[in-house]
């Protein structure tokens, strides 16, 4: 049984956050539109079972968090615990070593350490700013597609988290020697189409948007591919963000020293609770992580092993700088035409 356990191995008390996620009222908007639409009620339920799995291991400050703060935020990190519970992982409590006045709400999000032992840091990043924030497009009408907007905010996203993995690893928290993933989830953002190689395996390998070569005269299609996209430019200031940041070696002595090397992979989802309320959705069938994109850092001084969440689609560089991808068990569930 996947349980939460403190440092000598005895159970967390079982009361911790007992209370159904929705029983009452909030200040978050996203929370209250959940909360009180009527025809919300399988997402509310689909919601509340996670709850039920994943309370156990959440921050002390989670429910009233989701519910006047920042629910998505709350959302992903309680979607993420669920799909590792789901997925077979035992997860440990933040309590660590001989330090029983750490508080719970300290360090990374989550850590495993069965089947694979890893910490994961959930994030979910919002628009952005000024020129570079993601704009909302218009629905009806043709617009180019706000590619780099959108690998700004996951490479920012990813940027923060690693040097917050430098502070966690000089405050002892996490060890050197650790795999650590970042999780970004973009339901804060507006949708923006994606391709395949999805956003996230292109904002960190250096690639931009489809190409292909036409013959002039026979108009026959050849070499498609992908662009190379060494760097971002941002708006206004025209200062260059890499976009091979798991390519490209750092200088640990740079003052702009990110760590990259110590994320062993970076993993992605756009959930919300909002794209699970159309009416074809079955939220019996529903497999929770199916949506996920994995992508192994080639440079990881500490590899995740390949196959350690078997779900949703994982990618990875081979041996000759090829892209590899597989796709794991996917079955998004969708009522069947009897239903």
């Amino acid at each position: 049984m996947v349980r939460a356990t403190k440092s000598n191995g005895s159970q967390l008390p079982a009361t911790r956050h007992h209370q159904q996620l929705f029983s009452l009222p909030g200040r978050d908007p996203s929370y209250e539109a959940v909360r009180l639409d009527e025809n919300h009620a399988d997402v509310r339920a689909f919601i509340e079972a996670m709850w039920e799995e994943y309370r156990p291991y959440a921050d002390t400050d989670f429910v009233e968090g989701s519910r006047n703060h920042d629910f998505q935020s709350r959302y992903w990190e309680l979607y993420l615990g669920c799909s590792l519970i789901r997925l077979g992982c035992e997860l440990a409590s933040r309590l660590k070593g001989n330090r029983p006045s750490r508080s719970l709400n300290q360090g990374p999000d989550f850590r495993t350490l069965v089947p694979f032992g890893a910490w994961i840091e959930a994030v979910a990043p919002g628009v952005g700013t000024n020129e570079d924030a993601v704009p909302e497009l218009p629905v009806g009408t043709a617009n180019s597609v706000p590619d780099d907007e959108a690998k700004l905010r996951l490479l920012q996203a990813i940027r923060n988290k690693a040097k917050k993995r430098l502070t966690y690893v000089q405050n002892g928290l996490v060890a050197i020697g650790d795999c650590y993933v970042v999780a970004i989830n973009t339901g804060k953002l507006p949708h923006v189409p994606d391709l395949d190689p999805p956003r996230i395996v292109r904002a960190v390998l250096g690639l931009g948007l489809p190409q292909v070569s036409v013959d002039r005269v026979s108009g026959a299609f050849s070499d498609a591919g992908f662009q190379s996209q060494p760097e971002i430019l941002r708006r206004p200031s025209g200062s260059a963000v890499s976009t091979r940041v798991f390519l490209e070696s750092e200088y640990s002595e740079h003052p702009n020293y990110a760590g990259y090397e110590g994320l062993s992979a970076v993993l992605s989802s756009n959930m919300n609770p909002f794209n699970t309320c159309e009416p074809f959705f079955d939220h019996t069938k529903f497999i929770v992580g199916d949506d996920y994109c994995l992508v192994h850092n080639p440079r990881a001084a500490n590899p995740l092993p390949r196959g350690s969440l078997k779900v949703g689609r994982e990618y990875w560089v081979d041996a000759a700088g090829v892209l590899q991808s597989k796709l794991w068990l996917q079955g998004r569930g969708r009522r069947s035409e009897s239903t």
